[in-house]
């Protein structure tokens, strides 16, 4: 009987809890009156409120509202409790929690930026921004698989399709792939076909068969009937972009100079002594 009732997992939650306990009071028993003191101010539950609201897009009822607040109490007693115990200490998930906390300070004292200033940073970082190259184009493959033979038969299929003034003469080796690219990123032909090949292609004048071009897979004839090279792009178009990296931009610097700032209130001391099983 005695040995099934050691063996309940409620006297086992009981027994722990009073360890917890005792410890907490021996550990906390010198804190602070404000320590041991919860205080739930109006903006506590005025944040409660906002963060329901973002997150069902509708304000709490009065009871989904008191859930929130015991919610937030259970969190601070645990928090506390914790923290008295030092657990933590030497805890990476906690330090990393706490320095992204830090960095959050600093976004939240960062400003909204006005549309002069991205204008001007667009201006200054205009290259970033450029629309792609769009490119329309057939293309007929030579493969590899004619060995030595295939470049120079691709030569000959160039002859015979120019003299055939048609780009829908149906001629090459079949291939995974694609026959007809219409207004595709050059980029998307880099990947398919490979840069060396998107390079060429973007030099090759329009309405005529042109190549041969090579690939990993052979020898290819193009016909290109549109090529749009990259371009400054149009404010509004790239707004958010340029608002995107202005931040990142922006809070790199901040989050550097906070860092700098602090660092000077230390003393640091580094030991270069290699660890053993560390190469010099």
């Amino acid at each position: 009987m005695l040995r099934r009732f050691l063996y309940e997992p409620l006297v086992h939650f009981l027994v722990l809890g009073g360890l917890l306990f005792a410890i907490f009071s021996l550990m906390g028993g010198g804190a602070g009156v404000s320590d041991r003191k919860i205080m739930v101010r109006a903006a506590d539950i005025d944040l409660l409120s906002r963060q329901f609201v973002r997150t069902w897009n509708r304000p709490p009822s009065a009871e989904e509202l008191q859930s929130q607040i015991d919610n937030y109490i259970r969190e601070e007693v645990l928090y506390r409790t914790a923290l008295s115990l030092g657990l933590d200490k030497d805890d990476f998930i906690v330090r990393r929690r706490l320095r992204q906390k830090m960095e959050f300070l600093v976004e939240g004292a960062m400003s909204e930026p006005q549309e002069s200033e991205l204008r001007a940073y667009l201006l200054a970082h205009e290259s970033s921004f450029l629309t792609e190259p769009m490119v329309s184009f057939r293309q007929v493959l030579v493969s590899n698989s004619r060995g030595g033979a295939a470049e120079r038969d691709a030569r000959l299929l160039l002859t015979k399709l120019t003299a055939a003034k048609s780009s829908d003469l149906e001629a090459g080796d079949p291939s995974l792939l694609p026959e007809h690219l219409e207004s595709v990123p050059l980029n998307r032909v880099s990947d398919q076909f490979g840069a060396d090949f998107a390079l060429l292609l973007a030099g090759v004048k329009l309405g005529q068969w042109a190549g041969p071009l090579r690939s990993a897979y052979g020898y290819h004839l193009v016909f290109v009937t549109m090529y749009d090279p990259a371009h400054s792009p149009r404010f509004d178009d790239v707004r958010a972009a340029v608002q995107r990296q202005w931040f990142a931009e922006r809070r790199a610097a901040a989050l550097d100079t906070q860092y700098r700032k602090l660092l000077g209130g230390f003393q640091v001391q580094i030991d270069h002594s290699a660890p053993s099983g560390t190469q010099p």
